[in-house]
């Protein structure tokens, strides 16, 4: 009797975890795709880390760095961050010191950082800071350039992403390859 009775048991333990798994699954489908207020289906993409999104052979293509090594990180600070640095010699600094000026060259830089589950008001939060905020229009629901922190902030798919990029002097070069590295960010959640 006792083994009839365990049989049982292990039979409808079994069922209930077959049948909670089912409702797992079926419940995992139905949040693949969601609705904005437009009615428009929008796809639900789920990634972990910003360095899923971009390789380092496609950062060697979009700056045209081919030649050179390129380090990248795969960290988590606060939030996912991906960076990519290579010596080009392109970003100098210099400070005076004692009466000389000293010079010294640091490393080109793309840093990627992403917050998930982001919303306007996180965005809004987010780039209330910036000093010189240039709005870009046609980068995912709503993004910021600022030339002084060489940053452009990006909204889309719930995901906010800040991408700084400093390979070179001019502003407006690092602002078009921050452009550059946000559109292929998107075409790339949108691809998932």
């Amino acid at each position: 009797m006792n083994t009839i009775k365990s049989k049982l048991l292990l039979f409808t333990f079994s069922m209930l975890v077959f049948s909670c798994q089912e409702k797992k699954n079926k419940s995992d489908a139905s949040h693949n795709k969601t609705v904005d207020k437009n009615g428009r289906s929008e796809k639900y993409v789920v990634i972990d880390s910003p360095c899923e999104l971009i390789s380092i052979e496609e950062v060697k293509r979009m700056f045209a760095v081919e030649e050179y090594t390129i380090a990248m990180k795969d960290v988590v600070y606060t939030y996912p961050t991906c960076i990519f640095k290579w010596d080009d010699g392109k970003i100098t600094t210099s400070v005076s010191f004692g009466g000389q000026e000293i010079k010294s060259t640091r490393p080109s830089e793309v840093l990627i950082v992403m917050i998930k589950k982001a919303n306007a008001a996180m965005f809004k939060r987010s780039t209330s800071i910036y000093k010189e905020p240039q709005e870009i229009s046609n980068i995912g629901t709503m993004a910021v350039w600022d030339a002084r922190i060489s940053q452009l902030t990006f909204l889309s798919n719930k995901y906010m992403f800040h991408v700084h990029v400093k390979v070179t002097p001019n502003a407006t070069e690092n602002k078009e390859k921050a452009i550059e590295v946000s559109e292929h960010i998107i075409k790339k959640m949108n691809k998932s």
